[in-house]
């Protein structure tokens, strides 16, 4: 099986798998969910790319939607403290700025449509309801996500439209939202080995032993 770029299935997988390695040594991967991501490249059928774990975010747009005229100013994987979201709201801004909180997303690369089918009957267990089949072919893209998100207007094009006590309320909230977030990965690595298959994929085997993430 061939994808883009001539490449086969199974070279196309390693390749995947010698990137996230590469990612976590500088510093690019979202480190709490390596152990779903190992659990997705054990199976011999998927093999998962640009993933992320949910992050909270402050975006300088006109809406929080909007992909042109759009810049992030702040993101995080993990929950923000208060003097952080001060210190993103003391610097200018060009249109309006948005606190949101944003879940989990995976890319999985599957080598059929029954394995579409078992990755989304575990993403759906697992809370991901808003997942699907992003791209048919040789090479179908499942996309995993979830309904967790909050965006919050924290400025409009000419002030801040809120005070000390209602920003600190805020982000106590975004971070209660992320948490949220996170536990749909723990659901969803559970839901994943529930449904492991009986042949593993051998490269990530001994690399998840070592981990503990596989007796």
């Amino acid at each position: 099986m061939a994808q883009s770029g001539g490449k086969t299935w199974q070279e196309a997988k390693i390749e995947a798998w010698e990137r996230l390695w590469e990612d976590l040594r500088i510093g690019y991967l979202d480190e709490d969910i390596l152990d779903v991501l190992i659990e997705i490249f054990l199976r011999p059928g998927s093999y998962p790319k640009s993933s992320c774990s949910g992050r909270i975010t402050v975006i300088d747009a006109k809406y929080p939607w909007a992909k042109d005229d759009t810049m992030t100013v702040f993101k995080k994987h993990s929950m923000v403290s208060y003097e952080e979201i001060e210190r993103v709201l003391s610097r200018p801004w060009a249109y309006r700025l948005w606190l949101s909180v944003q879940g989990p997303i995976y890319h999985v690369y599957v080598d059929s449509l029954s394995e579409a089918e078992e990755i989304l009957a575990a993403a759906r267990e697992a809370g991901f309801k808003h997942s699907g089949v992003m791209v048919l072919g040789d090479t179908p893209l499942v996309e995993l996500r979830t309904g967790v998100r909050a965006d919050v207007l924290l400025a409009d094009e000419e002030n801040i439209l809120v005070d000390e006590e209602a920003l600190r309320r805020i982000v106590d909230t975004v971070n209660d939202v992320l948490q949220q977030a996170k536990e749909r990965n723990r659901r969803l690595l559970s839901a994943l080995r529930r449904r492991r298959s009986r042949e593993l994929w051998q490269p990530a085997v001994e690399k998840a032993r070592q981990l503990g993430f596989l007796e």
